[in-house]
């Protein structure tokens, strides 16, 4: 049966639940510091918390596979950049890309995080934990994508996502608007 998990006034978005199944990251749009970060306990006393509210964006979130951890994208620098945060907190933040990236997306081992740069290529950087903190790698391109938004729009919603093999499903536009479309089955 349905359960209601969070009730307020403001616009509210589902990005992830983390995989352990004990909580789930939503962002908030507070009209007084914009999009925010949030988590929603499963388990306990259940009440919604701030993971990231400041008087930037902070959007695209994901778990990292172990939990410990939150990639996201916010516009605090001028422009949308990939970063990463310990879950729950606190600690510190790093900058994963260094030309701007949204779409934060976690590879499948934990020790990448992909992302759409501006001009729409998928990105790659290497991250290494140690202890409490992560070193993030040089991101490097992997290949262009026709995803749909492109790499600068990112209030569209998750317009792709990585398998636990590695491979991509990204949602692209049609260069021929005559072209059959894909059907997935499952």
């Amino acid at each position: 049966s349905e359960e209601l998990l969070v009730e307020s006034p403001l616009d509210k978005a589902v990005y992830d639940w983390s995989a352990d199944g004990r909580f789930i990251l939503y962002r908030s749009n507070d009209p007084q510091t914009l999009y925010d970060l949030w988590v929603r306990p499963l388990e306990g006393d259940r009440k919604p918390f701030v993971f990231l509210k400041t008087s930037f964006d902070e959007r695209m979130a994901q778990f990292s596979a172990d939990g410990r951890w939150v990639a996201y994208q916010s516009n605090e620098s001028g422009r949308y950049e990939t970063y990463v945060r310990p879950f729950p907190g606190p600690g510190g933040q790093w900058q994963v890309s260094v030309a701007g990236g949204i779409n934060p997306r976690w590879g499948p081992g934990g020790t990448e995080l992909y992302y759409i740069a501006p001009d729409g290529t998928l990105m790659a950087a290497p991250i290494a934990v140690n202890g409490a903190t992560i070193e993030p790698g040089r991101p490097k391109a992997l290949f262009h994508t026709r995803i749909f938004g492109g790499g600068t729009e990112s209030g569209l919603g998750r317009q792709y996502d990585v398998a636990r093999d590695g491979r991509f499903l990204i949602n692209t536009v049609l260069e021929d608007a005559i072209a059959s479309p894909i059907t997935l089955l499952q």
